[in-house]
C-alpha cells in the first residue's frame, strides 16, 4: 500500500475520532485504529497532519501586488471558511491568493472571493462613475475609500462563519510549516482618509451591507453568495 493510501485511511479515523458527530464508543474506536497504522507504519502525527489540509489558488485581479482592500477582501474570505491566507506575486504572471485549509474549505474561500470581488468591482465602478471633475488619484482614493467601507459592511456579514476547529487549525499549520516554512508577513498599505474619501467610505458600507453569505445546514458553509436588493 503506497503512503498516501495510507496517509488517506489514517486521516479518516482522526477524522472520525474528532468529529461532533461520533459517540464516544466509535471515536475511541477509530482512534485505535489510527494509531494502530501509524505503529504499523512507522508515522508520526507530524507526517499526517500536513496531509489533511489542502490549497486552492485564485487570481487576485491586478498585476502587480494587490492593493490593500482586495487583500482585505481575500483575509474575509479566508476568516469565513477557516482557512489560511498567503499572496503570492511574481513578475512572470498576475498577483494570486492561495487559500490553505482543510476539506472544500480552500475552494470555498477562493470561489467566495472570486464572486464577492465581482460585487466589489461592479459596485466601486458605479461609485466611480458618481465622481464628476476630479484628478485621476482623487478617484483612485475615493475609489480604495469606497472598496474599504464596502468590505467593512462584508465583515460584519461574515464572522457568523469565523472560527476553525483545534484539530484543523493544526492540520493547516502543520501544512504551512512543510510547505511554507520561510514566509513572511505582508503588510497592508492603506491611505489615510480625508473628508470626502470619508463620504466614499460611508457610501461603500451602505452598499456592501448588500452582499449576502449563506450559511447552510449543520453550520457548513456553502458556496452560495448573493447580491441583496
Amino acid at each position: 500500500m503506497d503512503q498516501d493510501r495510507i496517509l488517506e485511511k489514517i486521516k479518516k479515523c482522526l477524522e472520525m475520532a474528532k468529529g461532533k458527530g461520533s459517540n464516544p464508543n466509535e471515536a475511541q474506536i477509530a482512534m485505535r485504529q489510527a494509531q494502530k497504522m501509524m505503529e504499523a507504519y512507522k508515522l508520526e502525527m507530524g507526517d499526517v497532519l500536513p496531509s489533511m489540509a489542502g490549497e486552492a489558488k485564485v487570481p487576485a485581479g491586478s498585476d502587480g501586488e494587490p492593493p490593500a482592500w482586495r487583500t482585505r477582501l481575500a483575509g474575509v474570505c479566508a476568516d469565513a471558511f477557516g482557512t489560511h491566507l498567503i499572496i503570492t506575486t511574481h513578475w512572470l504572471e498576475p498577483a494570486g491568493f492561495k487559500f490553505i485549509g482543510c476539506g472544500a474549505a480552500p475552494e470555498l474561500s477562493g470561489y467566495a472571493y472570486q464572486v464577492l470581488e465581482r460585487q466589489l468591482q461592479k459596485a466601486r465602478k458605479e461609485f466611480l462613475g458618481t465622481q464628476k471633475r476630479c484628478k485621476r488619484s482623487t478617484k483612485v482614493a475615493r475609489g480604495d475609500a469606497f472598496a474599504h467601507g464596502w468590505i467593512d459592511a462584508v465583515y460584519l456579514k461574515v464572522q457568523e462563519f469565523a472560527g476553525v476547529e483545534d484539530n484543523i487549525a493544526e492540520a493547516i499549520q502543520a501544512y504551512m510549516a512543510k510547505h511554507y516554512p520561510n514566509l513572511g508577513q505582508a503588510k497592508m498599505k492603506r491611505r489615510k482618509l480625508k473628508a470626502r474619501d470619508e463620504v466614499a467610505s460611508e457610501a461603500g458600507y451602505h452598499q456592501g451591507k448588500k452582499a449576502q453569505l449563506h450559511q447552510g445546514l449543520g453550520h457548513k458553509p456553502l458556496a452560495r453568495l448573493t447580491q441583496g436588493v
